[in-house]
């Protein structure tokens, strides 16, 4: 039997970056696509144990905890589909842009996030 020709590897859009940007664009996606992703995972989780173990007075609780676990990972799926802007040169982008915006706005959600479950506790 004869077989089909091999079809050669295409392109990955990293071989065209210089080995200094290969790094940065593994470093973002070690950060958004793994940290928050772990990160959300565990309050989602920890929402879960509260929801599934502890009574009913304890609802609001676990439902503060997944919003705050779904809102985490939505900012990293957000923020890791946007890493290709930085580095990709058909799209002309030479500035680089900190995560800056992206560090207050979760600062702000965990601030807000703490408050309601420090209040919720007070009232129980």
């Amino acid at each position: 039997m004869e077989q089909p020709p091999q079809r050669e590897r295409l392109p990955s859009r990293l071989d065209i970056l210089s080995n200094g940007h290969k790094l940065d664009v593994r470093a973002h996606q070690r950060t958004y696509e793994g940290a928050y992703t772990r990160s959300a995972i565990g309050c989602l989780s920890f929402s879960i144990l509260i929801i599934k173990l502890f009574s009913k007075e304890f609802l609001p609780i676990g439902t503060i905890y997944t919003v705050y676990g779904s809102l985490l990972y939505f900012i990293g799926v957000y923020k890791a589909s946007s890493v290709d802007t930085y580095y990709n040169p058909d799209k002309d982008m030479v500035m680089f842009k900190t995560s800056g915006d992206s560090v207050l706005l979760l600062s702000v959600i965990s601030l807000v996030s703490y408050v309601a479950l420090l209040v919720l506790i007070l009232r129980m």
